[in-house]
């Protein structure tokens, strides 16, 4: 399923480290791409057909009016997917609404659209439980060994998901992940996430292949608001199963998408073992997918890597 990378991985992290990013080519060869992109484009259509909807939920202290919906350029029918899920979400939580506005409050611990761009764009969330097929991905030797010595032996994902970049859509705007979005400037001069994503299509200019500044990594600040043109802004292309790689803190943002095409990115972080995940992963993993899945996988998707219940 995978090929023999063209760089060792002490090279591809010290690119890393110098750049803020780095690209491999051609780390999956040509059929795993065609196979990886086919259940991608299957599991798009099914939730496209069948949105999560939890209904309506009872809670006491709806905070939904304070979320900006427009920021992601979703539909209405999304919009309100969206309130019934974070309203879903509270009720579970035993009606514990959050102790901020909802503008503040750290990003993964808030539901965000699977249908943007107007319907045109699409996200496939917590990707691994829905299919195993992409499991070696989080797993590959090269990235592995990288994550080992960038963030530790005890390192853990924290996403896994598709990022499906409809045709004639505009950029997302410029961001770190999270938690830096939560933390004051300076910024921590050390790294605590690195995000990847395995191109399943050709990543072009055009089709909004992810754009990043170099160096932004090293000024330990936030990007300015917007999809702006920056000084040493540089485009992530590749050809169909190679991968981009750059740290959580490297200013970042997908392009936009001047084709008639779809742009289809697996995207897998990976972080330190006490940042909070972007997607509890363990669920609904079953006993069967975690037989699939080696000790390593398993630890790195949150099994045995989270708090125990003392006493």
């Amino acid at each position: 399923m995978l090929t023999q990378p063209t760089i060792e991985a002490t090279e591809a992290l010290q690119q890393l480290n110098a750049n803020g990013y780095v690209v491999i080519e051609n780390l999956l060869p040509k059929p795993t791409v065609t196979y990886l992109r086919e259940r991608v484009e299957r599991i798009l259509a099914y939730e496209r057909e069948h949105p999560v909807d939890p209904g309506e939920s009872a809670i006491t202290n709806d905070q939904v009016g304070d979320v900006d919906f427009e920021y992601w350029r979703s539909g209405d029918d999304e919009i309100q997917r969206m309130k019934r899920r974070i309203r879903h979400r509270q009720a579970e939580e035993f009606d514990t609404p959050w102790p901020v506005r909802a503008n503040e409050v750290c990003i993964s611990f808030i539901h965000i659209p699977s249908l943007f761009d107007d319907g045109r764009s699409q996200r496939i969330f917590n990707l691994i439980n829905k299919d195993t097929a992409f499991a070696p991905l989080v797993e590959h030797p090269l990235l592995l060994e990288m994550m080992d010595q960038a963030l530790g032996r005890d390192s853990i994902v924290l996403d896994m998901s598709v990022n499906h970049v409809g045709p004639h859509t505009n950029s997302a705007g410029w961001h770190v992940d999270s938690p830096l979005t939560q933390i004051d400037e300076p910024l921590p001069n050390f790294t605590l996430g690195i995000q990847t994503a395995w191109m399943l299509d050709d990543f072009t200019i055009d089709n909004g292949a992810t754009h990043v500044v170099r160096g932004s990594h090293l000024t330990q600040r936030k990007p300015p608001s917007g999809r702006d043109l920056l000084e040493n802004e540089t485009v992530l292309e590749g050809p169909a199963g190679s991968i981009a790689i750059w740290l959580s803190q490297t200013w970042h943002r997908h392009g936009a998408n001047v084709t008639d095409g779809v742009r289809n990115g697996v995207i897998i972080q990976y972080g330190r073992s006490w940042v909070k995940p972007f997607v509890d992963l363990r669920t609904p993993m079953t006993a069967e997918q975690a037989a699939i899945f080696s000790p390593r996988l398993r630890y790195m998707l949150g099994c045995n890597a989270s708090a125990p219940v003392r006493g």
